[in-house]
């Protein structure tokens, strides 16, 4: 049974704002043992009050997620616990789904970042790393409760710069062809030096023939890059435009992007 001081602990920590804890801190907060306060916080998990989401790192489920996966609602705080004292960025396709620009339910939680954790879920959902540097993990993102998002732009230039972990063009297509404006892309893409990522991003909405082509203007390039790595061109051609080389005709990308 969940006392009623067990709940005031969790009212205290919602009142400040708090959705993600440690047991050090729950342990300091209850003034109980280490053995008292991991008997409470095992039975406010058996309740459905708390998920826990690593080693000692607890998030409140909100009260309109239980019996649901607090991960999925309260995403942030999640990836923040289980990411807590590392930079980190909820990327690549995650991060699309976040902004609503995918029609297919993300399963994976795919975070950048330098540390790796020995967690391979996050609530429930499996973890999938990529590995990058502190020193350009941040850049391009926004609050996602306790963590960091990729914003639309960077989603963009993550997707497009591992076309082999996202699946292909396919979301990148799927995207692009929801978002109004990229007007700041080239700009971070120089930040990021990723140009490479950029020339995807720009061959595909020209292709295609998205509006937020307008906001990307061609690069100069030496070599043909190719659009999905690894892929067998056959009866693909390459856009000169932004030297890019397609595995298939425009018409594939354009039939999956509208079914």
């Amino acid at each position: 049974m969940t006392t009623t001081w067990s709940l005031t602990f969790l009212d205290k920590l919602v009142a400040e704002g708090r959705t993600a804890f440690t047991a050090a801190e729950a342990r300091d907060l209850l003034g109980l043992s280490a053995q008292a306060t991991s008997n409470v916080l095992t039975r406010l998990t058996k309740a459905g009050l708390l998920e826990r989401v690593a080693g000692g790192r607890y998030v409140i489920r909100p009260i309109g997620a239980l019996g649901t996966n607090a991960g999925w609602d309260d995403l942030g705080s999640a990836v923040g616990a289980v990411f807590f004292g590392h930079p980190h960025r909820v990327g690549f396709l995650t991060a699309l789904d976040h902004h609503g620009l995918l029609v297919r339910p993300v399963r994976d939680v795919q975070v950048a970042s330098s540390y790796r954790p020995r967690l391979k879920t996050v609530s429930g959902r499996p973890l999938r790393l990529v590995a990058e540097s502190p020193g350009t993990v941040l850049e391009g993102t926004e609050p996602l409760g306790p963590s960091r998002v990729s914003n639309v732009e960077r989603a963009l230039l993550d997707v497009a710069s591992k076309p082999r972990i996202v699946g292909g063009a396919s979301p990148l297509a799927e995207a692009l062809s929801s978002v109004q404006h990229v007007s700041g892309i080239s700009a971070l893409a120089g930040r990021l030096k990723a140009e490479v990522a950029l020339r995807r991003v720009g061959s595909v909405a020209t292709a295609l023939s998205f509006s937020v082509a307008a906001d990307i203007p061609p690069i100069p390039w030496k070599s043909v890059i190719e659009l999905e790595p690894g892929a067998k061109r056959g009866h693909g051609w390459i856009d000169k435009r932004w030297g890019v080389g397609w595995s298939y005709p425009v018409g594939e990308l354009e039939a999956v992007v509208s079914t």
